[in-house]
Formats: structure tokens, C-alpha cells, sequence
């Protein structure tokens, strides 16, 4: 009795190879564009979604990005993947549009809380002191541990996750949550030995 074997990914053997897609994108041929986004469409909005809250945003980083693609497509100079090469764009726009966000939204925050901070209970206004002195103990790290640790914390991710967005080892990853968490322990305990006095 004979057994099949199923390769676990079946391209058929008319599809052209990646390398020929990419040859023929950078010459501005949209039938190459077109196989490149059925190809890496899915996978790249299941990837986009790891970054985002929900499934529009993650749309809108892939028409970004394919959009992208398109208009720099003759000097893009592709040396490794296109796959490799769009994970980079999604996880870039990704970051861009998260750090966008939040220059947007802090300001009307802010404001917001001025506003109405004569009818919220003292509990609730300690609660929002110490939000806000953790937004800013966060800003104090250095830019690469205040990246992973929101990553982590914030978003959710894994530390391998993390580690091959920011392209370093989990290690570091660890490393670098560890001592994020031990700045905003000696801070807190700080501000709750003097109430906001720091």
C-alpha cells in the first residue's frame, strides 16, 4: 500500500515563483500586483490584527500598505522576500498609526479630564492622577524598553512576538519588560509613600 504525502502548501505549478511576481512588479506589470495581494492578503491581515484593536484598522494598514507597494514598486530594489519585505510595511504602518493615535487622543484626554474632574469622587480622581503618572513614568524609559512593555502590556503580545517586531532576541525582550517593571514599581511606590509628590 502506497501513502500520498500532501505538501502542506500546494501552489500549482502554472503560478509564477515569487521571484518572477517580484521581477515583473518592479517592472509596473498589475497582473503581479494582483497575484502578490491574493497571495499575502489573508495572511497579512491575520498579521496586521496582532497590532490593532480591531479588524478595520487592520484593512486600513493593509490598503496602506499594498498601496505603498504599488507606488514605490519600480525602486524598491526587493534583495529578500517581498513576504518579508511586506511583514515589515504592515508592522511599521502598524506602529505608525499607533503612535499617530496617541499624539491625537492625549490631547482631548487631557482636556476631557480637566473639565470634569469637579464631579468625579476622590477615588476616581486619585485613579486618574496615578493613569496619568504612569503615562509619564512610561515616557521616561528609554524608547526601546517603553516599546516592548507596551507592546506587552497594552497590546498583549508575547515576548517572541515582540522580540521579532523589534528584530531582537526574547532575551532582550525580557530584559527590557523586567526593568521597565522595576522603574514603574520604585515610581509607584514613590508616589504612594508621598501621594503624588515626586
Amino acid at each position: 500500500m502506497v501513502v500520498e504525502t500532501v505538501p502542506t502548501v500546494c501552489v500549482p505549478a502554472t503560478e509564477p515563483t515569487l521571484a518572477a511576481l517580484t521581477a515583473r512588479l518592479e517592472a509596473g506589470d498589475p497582473v503581479a500586483f494582483e497575484e502578490i495581494f491574493r497571495r499575502f492578503h489573508e495572511p497579512l491581515v491575520r498579521y496586521a490584527r496582532r497590532f490593532t484593536s480591531d479588524d478595520a484598522t487592520a484593512y486600513d494598514i493593509l490598503q496602506d500598505v499594498f498601496m505603498r507597494l504599488w507606488e514605490k514598486r519600480a525602486s524598491l530594489g526587493i534583495h529578500t522576500s517581498i513576504q518579508g519585505m511586506l511583514c515589515t510595511m504592515v508592522r511599521n504602518r502598524a506602529f505608525n498609526l499607533h503612535r499617530d493615535s496617541r499624539r491625537v487622543v492625549d490631547m482631548p484626554e487631557e482636556m476631557s479630564e480637566r473639565s470634569t474632574t469637579d464631579a468625579l469622587p476622590d477615588g476616581d480622581l486619585e485613579f486618574r492622577d496615578l493613569n496619568g503618572y504612569i503615562k509619564r513614568w512610561i515616557d521616561e524609559l528609554p524608547p526601546r524598553r517603553a516599546e516592548a512593555f507596551v507592546l506587552s502590556r497594552y497590546h498583549g503580545l508575547k515576548h517572541t512576538d515582540i522580540a521579532s517586531i523589534m528584530q531582537v532576541s526574547k532575551r532582550t525582550v525580557d530584559t527590557h519588560i523586567l526593568l521597565a517593571l522595576q522603574y514603574l514599581r520604585k515610581r509607584l511606590d514613590a508616589w504612594q509613600d508621598g501621594r503624588g509628590l515626586l
